[in-house]
């Protein structure tokens, strides 16, 4: 069994509006219901813990009693990713009791096409790695720029791989490595991909999806959509 923390407590400022872009509408229902339902499908997933910005918390409760019957818990969100994910194990082990060795797998709130293979997959992982994550081999050319302006090198395409989520690990290993690094170090790391690889661990690969898309911008939910018309 297995723990979900959904990250959710950005303000979507890119998408523009005055509502986060996981309340957003996607044919019917918020985006967010979307990405916690492929979840709670799951019969291996114990308890799904939402990871909110505090201003929406009260929003959040009203469509999690509305569209399912229990399992999903509420917490507050940190200042970045890392911290919301830090209040997430909170919860598991001061409410709900889970232990350091328990699986979580984290995902983003505005991904509502994770699918069962991920999932399958993030939870076998565990048996011999510490972290993964999902991700996909680059399609496009990738170059490094320094300055924003001008091309500074050419990786090797086939080295590169674009990361999605989820991005699984345990509780307690988890902690362990944000432990170990600095206040200073913490706010360059991005992820809990680049806080397992600071510490000098390997982070594997799962396989992601072309469909498993984060909307980010206005166009994206017009993808999305498509997407959902297709059972994507």
């Amino acid at each position: 069994m297995a723990l979900v923390g959904i990250v959710a407590g950005g303000v979507g400022s890119r998408m523009g509006g005055g509502m986060p872009k996981q309340f957003l509408d996607l044919c019917g229902e918020p985006v967010i219901i979307h990405t916690i339902r492929r979840f709670a499908m799951h019969e291996d997933i114990s308890d799904i813990i939402v990871g909110i910005n505090p201003d929406w918390h009260d929003y959040m409760k009203e469509l999690a009693d509305k569209y399912f019957d229990g399992g999903i818990h509420l917490t507050n969100g940190g200042n970045d990713r890392n911290g919301t994910i830090t209040n997430i194990i909170k919860y598991a082990e001061e409410i709900l009791g889970a232990g350091e060795d328990e699986i979580l797998i984290t995902h983003d709130a505005v991904r509502p096409f994770v699918n069962r293979k991920m999932i399958d997959d993030s939870i076998a992982a565990m048996e011999y790695c510490e972290i993964c994550t999902a991700a996909l081999p680059a399609t496009d050319t990738i170059v490094l720029s320094t300055d924003a302006k001008t091309v500074s090198d050419f990786p090797l395409r086939e080295n590169m791989f674009r990361v999605q989520t989820p991005q699984t690990f345990r509780l307690g290993s988890f902690m362990k490595m944000l432990d170990s690094v600095s206040p200073k170090e913490r706010k360059k790391i991005t992820d809990a991909c680049k806080l397992f690889y600071m510490n000098g661990r390997k982070v594997y690969i799962i396989e992601g999806a072309e469909t498993n898309i984060k909307l980010t911008y206005p166009s994206d939910f017009e993808t999305a959509e498509v997407f959902m018309r297709h059972n994507a």
